[in-house]
């Protein structure tokens, strides 16, 4: 069994998709203490460490796949005319987690990050990404993924990069064989695209994406919503407060009611969503990792 070392942890998106695909994590790495206590109540055995600039090497278990998306803020186009790039406070930490990967260089090297990562500073940061890790040895991949693809009811465009110590595996893991079928219009998938055993359920047209304006309002007064397209999915969940929830039109539009979920801790749920991955897709480069492990 691949053991995985987990780092800019969030609330453990790339945590649970790779123990879905059959993998065990030993190490977690995360600064915020909300996630903290999100990470300590599903992982209560796992090595949990806070801010990677305080982590040394001696202190990772040994483990052949390293996973994180490090804070996409600075690199964000959400973030349109304040990008800082890998200059940035938060974007930077890219430069530690290579620090640890080169000390350690495990088998495998999982980055997760936003669109926005690929033209930001005219694209020199990403070539420094993927510059980077090839400079240490890997073959690199990458692909941009949307999870709508793959059995959730929105769109979350997000880009992934795969990265196999001393060979070219890692566009085994991304990438097919031959041609791959295009979609005619904009929306439209193909079915068996999409992991095995989701895509069924969530495609329902009774569920709206409600925004941050419409949380608590009371159920009589209608959600202010920005609702579904017509290929059935949501905008991207975001941490921002655009579109904060996805709930039934027939339910309460009190996000409270309908979780349970204390008020005090809204804003922090909020964040940790859309700071999220999708775990579908997370599951899906994890069980072709293990495949091309295996060959």
């Amino acid at each position: 069994m691949l053991k995985v070392a987990s780092f800019f942890s969030g609330i453990g998106g790339f945590d649970l998709g790779l123990e879905r695909a059959g993998m065990e994590v030993v190490f977690q790495c995360e600064w915020n203490s909300y996630c903290q206590k999100v990470l300590r109540k599903h992982w209560p055995n796992v090595k949990l460490m806070g801010d990677i600039n305080d982590v040394t090497i001696e202190e990772i278990p040994e483990a052949e796949v390293w996973c994180g998306g490090f804070p996409c803020q600075d690199v964000s186009l959400a973030n349109q005319g304040k990008r800082k790039g890998l200059e940035g406070d938060r974007s930077g930490h890219f430069y530690k987690y290579a620090e640890l990967i080169e000390q350690r260089r495990p088998n495998w090297v999982l980055v997760e990050n936003v669109p926005g990562l690929l033209n930001s500073n005219q694209g020199n940061d990403f070539k420094v990404v993927v510059g980077t890790l090839a400079e240490l040895g890997y073959g690199v991949a990458w692909r941009v993924l949307d999870a709508k693809y793959f059995g959730t009811p929105q769109r979350r465009r997000r880009v992934y990069i795969v990265a196999s110590y001393g060979n070219q595996r890692a566009s085994e893991v991304l990438f097919e064989q031959g041609t791959i079928a295009v979609a005619s219009r904009q929306g439209l998938g193909k079915k068996q695209a999409s992991s095995a055993g989701f895509g069924e359920s969530n495609l329902s047209s009774t569920l709206y994406s409600i925004q941050h304006a419409g949380i608590g309002r009371k159920a009589s007064a209608g959600p202010q919503a920005k609702g579904y397209r017509n290929d059935g999915e949501t905008y991207t969940l975001d941490s921002r407060g655009s579109s904060d929830a996805v709930c039934k039109t027939n339910g309460s539009f009190g996000i409270r009611e309908a979780t349970g979920v204390s008020s005090g801790l809204d804003g922090s749920r909020f964040r940790t969503l859309g700071n999220a991955v999708a775990v579908p897709v997370i599951e899906w480069i994890g069980e072709r990792l293990v495949a091309v492990s295996q060959n």
